[in-house]
């Protein structure tokens, strides 16, 4: 099965936000003028519709995002769930997995990574407002946004290095070698590159802290 989020993750943290489960104490200080998260207030509720895959169908499914403001510079965040990635609206195992299945395979094409089980998931016949299946395009629009992300993956290592000072993150990361048929430019390269360091980051800082970085870093997770 392709990776995904599920409609039972999403209906989770809908009913979170509901019961006003949904704190600002889990995230860091505010980068601007370092006022402790437990000091914000809710700003915000926004709709954010995510697209999840159910038997290789792509189907649309709806919850509210809580956004928090800092009282000290009136900047604003929003809290991210496990499964989101900012300005996405697919989910992050997604946007995550199939990313990795292209940078893993030094052979592997953005046609061969789209497809699961000799198929790629495809939207429902009646939504012709859509592509019919999920495009090769996506993945390379996935991987130049996860290459972005150099400020969270940087702030995501000092966190894992700082929890276990002898992991082996550094060493994985120093080994990776972006074949030279997948780029043409230097551009696409450090794109390449970034995307990878986040995946292998992302996976060390789910099995350290049971969280995602986008959730653990929100007021982080910013382009550099």
């Amino acid at each position: 099965m392709p990776p995904t989020a599920t409609l039972a993750d999403i209906k989770a943290h809908q009913r979170k936000v509901e019961k006003d489960k949904i704190t600002p104490y889990n995230l860091p200080p505010c980068p601007r003028c370092r006022v402790e998260s437990e000091f914000f207030k809710i700003h915000a509720y926004r709709e954010r519709r995510f697209l999840i895959i159910i038997e290789m169908l792509i189907k649309a499914a709806y919850c509210s995002l809580v956004r928090f403001k800092c009282p000290g510079c009136n900047k604003t965040f929003t809290d991210y769930p496990d499964f989101a990635i900012p300005h996405k609206h697919y989910t992050r195992p997604s946007i995550t997995g199939f990313s990795a299945s292209y940078l893993q395979s030094d052979d592997m094409t953005y046609q061969q990574a789209v497809m699961v089980d000799n198929s790629a998931p495809g939207y429902p016949q009646s939504d012709s407002s859509e592509a019919p299946t999920l495009a090769p395009t996506t993945i390379h629009r996935w991987i130049t946004t996860l290459g972005r992300f150099t400020q969270t993956c940087r702030t995501a290592l000092i966190l894992l290095l700082q929890e276990n000072p002898v992991s082996s993150i550094c060493r994985d990361l120093a080994r990776l070698i972006i074949p030279q048929r997948k780029y043409k430019t230097i551009q696409r390269k450090k794109q390449l590159t970034g995307c990878q360091h986040l995946v292998i980051i992302e996976a060390f800082f789910q099995a350290t802290f049971k969280t995602s970085i986008f959730t653990k870093l929100a007021t982080r997770c910013a382009f550099s």
